[in-house]
C-alpha cells in the first residue's frame, strides 16, 4: 500500500543540498538526468552527485511526487528520460528558496560591521 503524500511544502524542509540542486535544475522545465547531474555539479563547482546517487534521488523524488517522468517513447533509456517538477515540487522548491533567503538575510544582518 502506497503511503499518502503530504501536500504541505514546509514538511519537506529543510532540503538537502543535492535535493535542492535537483529541484532547482528542473525549475526551467523538463531535463534528462544527465543534464540535471551536470547542472547540480556545476553549481557546486565540484562533483556533488554521481550518476548512481542521482538516479536513486530521482526515484525518491518521484515517489514523494515532487518530480515526474515526462512521457517518452518506448525506446528511451531510463537515464535519458526527462523529468519535471510537479506542482508540489515547485511549491517545495519555492518554500526552500524562501527559507534560504530568510537565513541569508539573518546572517547578513549579523555580519554588518558595528559602527564605532
Amino acid at each position: 500500500m502506497a503511503r499518502p503524500i503530504d501536500l504541505d511544502p514546509d514538511r519537506y524542509l529543510p532540503l538537502k543540498p543535492t535535493t535542492f540542486g535537483v529541484l532547482a535544475a528542473l525549475a526551467d522545465g523538463p531535463q534528462p538526468g544527465i543534464h540535471v547531474l551536470d547542472a547540480v555539479n556545476a553549481t557546486a563547482n565540484r562533483r556533488m552527485l554521481g550518476p548512481g546517487t542521482l538516479y536513486r534521488l530521482l526515484r525518491d523524488l518521484r515517489q514523494a511526487e515532487l518530480i515526474a517522468r515526462v512521457a517518452s517513447g518506448p525506446n528511451v533509456d531510463e537515464r535519458q528520460a526527462p523529468h519535471e517538477l510537479t506542482p508540489l515540487g515547485r511549491e517545495v522548491l519555492a518554500a526552500e528558496l524562501s527559507r534560504l533567503h530568510r537565513t541569508m538575510a539573518l546572517a547578513a544582518r549579523r555580519l554588518r560591521p558595528i559602527d564605532s
